[in-house]
């Protein structure tokens, strides 16, 4: 029997990988392109190459699984990004009733309570919502904004010791490592004596606002750091000169401003439960310093 892992490429489907081999488990992975995995993943994992939200390709990877961890990946370049959300959850829904599979993790948000205005996020409420019509035993994942979204910012701290992001510096969120959530889901999916269908928020060591974020990169790289709201129309435009299209750039668009709105507010308050140990100052000191000491790119 095997623990079916989608994403082993993206930052928390890689960590659970290795975390199971390391720990014994035999492990299965999905994977668009296989040359993408780590070596330790290739060399000990049996895998598939196809896409999550492929029926065929998900059926086949979790046959006689005991556990699934899902992801739904980024998809920059659909024309609809909610339905292919939903094409997603459909697909995993397919596989967990063919093959029974006993367990399942889903990867979903803080957010996805709401099922709409909330951009990508509330497409993951649909996804849950389909897991929840065939699957006896599930835990969505809800985690707070990830700290991993600073690294897009590195040219930026390094050419003008400056942050750009569309929300008030003064917007406090709770703000997680995803290796937390890995680490939590690895544990998951190896102790499987839970049941039932449960959503678990993750919301990091403390809730922070961008400006105490900026503080934060400052004094660990001793050298002023500020926070810079940009207008929603300058995050649009960046996200089409990245190459998403236009209805992508609109689905993050109203993300932010849902994440902005005075009344938004996770569903699941902070408990010691779902509170992970990285900081924001250990998550610069561990995973950006390194980084930032690289020549910035042209």
């Amino acid at each position: 029997m095997t623990i079916v892992i989608t994403a082993p490429t993206g930052n928390t489907g890689g960590r659970i990988a290795q975390q199971l081999i390391a720990a014994g488990e035999k492990v299965a992975v999905l994977v668009r392109d296989p040359a993408r995995i780590a070596d330790v993943i290739r060399q000990n994992a049996t895998i598939y190459q196809g896409s999550v939200d492929d029926p065929a390709a998900l059926t086949q990877a979790t046959q006689n699984a005991d556990a699934l961890y899902l992801v739904v990946p980024y998809n920059f370049g659909t024309f609809h990004l909610r339905q292919w959300q939903r094409q997603v959850g459909a697909a995993a829904a397919a596989a967990i009733a063919t093959n029974a599979i006993p367990h399942v993790v889903n990867l979903s948000s803080n957010g996805a309570h709401r099922p709409n205005g909330m951009g990508p996020i509330s497409g993951l409420h649909a996804v849950e919502q389909s897991l929840n019509a065939v699957a006896a035993n599930v835990v969505h994942l809800r985690p707070g904004f990830f700290m991993e979204n600073y690294l897009l910012q590195l040219d930026a701290i390094r050419t003008t010791h400056q942050v750009f992001m569309p929300i008030a510096g003064d917007r406090r969120l709770a703000m997680i490592a995803t290796q937390d959530i890995a680490d939590v889901a690895t544990k998951l999916l190896r102790d499987r004596t839970w049941s039932g269908q449960s959503v678990l928020g993750l919301h990091g060591a403390t809730d922070l606002n961008f400006d105490e974020a900026a503080q934060i990169l400052g004094q660990v790289l001793k050298q002023p750091v500020t926070h810079v709201q940009t207008t929603l129309d300058q995050f649009r435009d960046t996200l089409l000169q990245l190459g998403a299209t236009e209805h992508v750039a609109g689905e993050y668009v109203e993300m932010w401003s849902g994440l902005a709105r005075p009344d938004y507010s996770p569903a699941e308050p902070r408990t010691p439960e779902t509170t992970t140990p990285t900081t924001f100052v250990q998550f610069v000191q561990d995973k950006m310093m390194p980084l930032l000491t690289e020549p910035a790119t042209t």
